[in-house]
Order: structure tokens, then sequence, then C-alpha cells
């Protein structure tokens, strides 16, 4: 049988085994005295403290459960952490702001304001913008230029056609007119007809008659001119050793000198085109180049003469001139300069722009070949002046003529 428990007296059990957490447990006290006590007096500590009574274990002495301890660790935890987060944006606001104030100087304001002025990467942008803008607009209209001119219907050139039937061929230099300045295969002869002669007659100087009636009319041949559209264009060309008249002046051409200072000899089936007003003149057998021909007058034929016509002195001049016929006309001119400096004018009687050559002054005998290409209404003439400007001082010095050719 179990052993009866040992009761306390006032039949209070005692407690056996382990004395839970947090309670104290006491053992027996010594017997007091009773002592009359007030309730509620600080003194009554309850049943525990009675005389010889033994002390009971007390319970748990939290205010609080478990869960309501968690709950004020989450809530203080919870605090903590949100004073921590206002912290750090405050701390963040302000690292921003000051970095800020430190950067403004150096790269200036992040975002300027919508009113602030551009800057200078701005400017140079807008810059560049405007000068692709301008480029654009030239190219485009230089393409509409251009299309334009492509698209213009050709001008017919009245230097070419074939509409009028030609009478006799004719020989038309490049570049449309002759140069001022030399005429390219035709030497001027020293002999010239008297100023007497007739426009359009070519009277012996010192020379036998072919017999041949003067002509008084040049025919019209080739291209007809357009009212209003006189030509007169000069070139110089090379002067070669050797030329023939015939084969340059299918027209009309004429030499100077070979038998004397007013002699002459001319195409025997020529125009009357050239026209020689005459003059005092000497003659020269100086030449640099050999002329030759096989249908002159009162010569028939020549297989190389270097004869021609000179005058001495500055201010010394030979004027010729040349029919018009409505046609386009070459012209060629050979001169010469001994030891002087000289100038070929040309102009149309009808008026317009003069052509000027000049040749300056040098010492020695030089020689020229002017290519001229003019066209003139009928009745008009084209003239032609070859005079010396200045002269080294000889003797002989001045301007030398030799054959003049038309085609």
């Amino acid at each position: 049988m179990p052993e009866p428990r040992p009761s306390l007296p006032g039949g209070r059990v005692p407690l056996v085994g382990p004395a839970p957490i947090g309670l104290h447990l006491s053992g027996p006290s010594a017997a007091r005295p009773v002592t009359a006590h007030k309730p509620g007096d600080p003194a009554d500590l309850g049943p525990l403290q009675e005389t010889g009574a033994e002390a009971r274990p007390g319970r748990h002495s939290a205010r609080e459960s478990l869960r309501a301890r968690l709950a004020d660790l989450t809530g203080g935890l919870t605090g903590l952490t949100g004073g921590l987060g206002v912290r750090l944006r405050s701390a963040t606001r302000a690292a921003k702001t000051r970095l800020s104030r430190i950067l403004a100087p150096i790269a200036g304001p992040l975002r300027p304001p919508p009113d602030a002025p551009a800057t200078r990467v701005a400017t140079a942008r807008a810059r560049r913008r405007r000068r692709r803008a301008v480029l654009a607009a030239i190219t485009v209209t230089g393409l509409v230029a251009a299309l334009a001119f492509a698209a213009r219907p050709p001008t017919q050139l009245p230097l070419t056609g074939g509409t009028a039937p030609v009478a006799a061929p004719s020989e038309q230099a490049p570049g449309g007119q002759a140069p001022n300045n030399q005429a390219p295969n035709e030497q001027s002869p020293n002999n010239q007809a008297p100023n007497n002669q007739a426009p359009n007659e070519q009277a012996p100087s010192g020379q036998a008659s072919s017999g041949q009636a003067p002509r008084d009319q040049t025919p019209a041949t080739g291209d007809p001119v357009a009212p209003g559209v006189p030509l007169l264009d000069v070139d110089l060309a090379p002067l070669p050793g050797a030329l023939s008249l015939t084969a340059l002046g299918t027209r009309d051409w004429r030499h100077w000198g070979g038998a004397g200072a007013d002699s002459f000899h001319r195409k025997a089936s020529g125009t009357g085109e050239i026209q020689d007003p005459g003059g005092e003149r000497l003659e020269h057998n100086a030449g640099a180049c050999d002329l030759r021909w096989t249908d002159g007058t009162p010569t028939a034929r020549q297989d190389g003469t270097r004869a021609g016509v000179f005058q001495r002195g500055a201010g010394k001049s030979f004027t010729l001139g040349v029919a018009g016929s409505g046609d386009l006309r070459t012209v060629r001119l050979f001169v010469g300069t001994f030891s002087a400096g000289a100038r070929l004018d040309l102009s149309l009687s009808s008026g317009g722009d003069p052509a000027v050559r000049e040749v300056a002054l040098a010492a020695g005998d030089r020689f020229y070949q002017y290519v001229i290409r003019f066209r003139a209404a009928p009745g008009e003439r084209l003239l032609i002046r070859w005079h010396a400007v200045t002269v080294t001082g000889g003797q002989n010095d001045g301007v030398a003529l030799q054959a003049i050719t038309v085609s």
C-alpha cells in the first residue's frame, strides 16, 4: 500500500516534484505568533505567512502572455525599421543636394530650365543644321537648273546649215571667226592696188591686166545671215613653211610684191571681195613662208615666193576691206613686223564691238597668220587696219603685208 502523504497544518498538501520555472518555493518557517492586522495592510502577505504554515508555491507572476510579448517585440522592431528608413531617405536627399551643389559649378545644371539661354553645343548643332539646309537648297537649285538647261530645245546656229546652195566651196576655220592679230596662211604682198581703186574692183598696180572685167557685186552664197546677227572673231594661227593661196582663197585672194612695190597678184576667177585703197609702199623679200598659187593673174602660176611690201616708221599702216554678202566668211591675213610693235584692228562697217590684237615690240623680223571669221549683211564690209605702234629706231623698222585670202 502506498504510504499516506503527510498533511500540512491547515489541510494543505505539499507539492511533490520539481518546482515550476519562475516559482519560488520556501521551506517550512518557524512558528510566529499571529498578530492582528488590517485588510490591505502591506504586511498582509497572505496565508503563506501564517504561523506554523508552509509557504505554497506561487504561479507565473508575468503580467502578459508570450504572444503579447512577441507582439510588443515585433512592434518595437517595426518602429525601429521605420525610423531607420526615414533617416536613410533624409540622408540620401541631403547627399544628393550636397552633390548637386558641388557639381553645379563644374558641369552646370543637370536639367537647364526651359527659358535658359542656349549652350554652345546647342548653338553649334543649330548652325550645322542650317548649313545642311542651305547646301541642300543649293544642290536642289543646281539640279533644277541643269535639268532645265538639258530639257531646252536646241538652238539652230546660223553658222551651220545647208539650206541654201553653195556656189563655191568655202573654208571655215574653227571658232567661228578669224583671229584679230594674225592671218593664218596668207601673206599680204608689198604691192597694192592704187588708192583710186573701186571697192569691188581690182586694178593692176604695176602689173599687166588679165583682161577680166571688174566685179561690182559679191555673190551671196552659203548660209544667209540672220538680221541683226553680225559676227566677228579672230585668232592667231601658226605659220607653215609653205602654203597655197589657191587652196585657201576659194573665193578670192591677193598677193603684194614680187614685181615692184606697186605690183600685186590676184585670183583670176576671184569674186573681187578684197578692197585695197593702196598707198606708198616698199618691197621686201624677207617673208618666212613660201606662197604658191596656180590660178593667179597676171602670173598664172607661182611655185614659191617670199616677197611682200612694208612701210617704215611708227604710225604707218595698211588698210584693207572685205565686202560682206550675208554669208559666213573666213579671211586669212599674212602680215609681219620689222623690229616694231604692231596692232591689228578689226571692225564691221555696220558697227558692233571691234576685235583687237597687239604684238609687243621686239627686234628682228617676225611674221604672223591671222584667221578672221566674220559675217555681215550685203553692202557692209570688214575693215582691217595693221599699223606700227612703236619701232626700235632702225631705218627699215615698220610693218609688212604679204597676202590675204577669202573663203
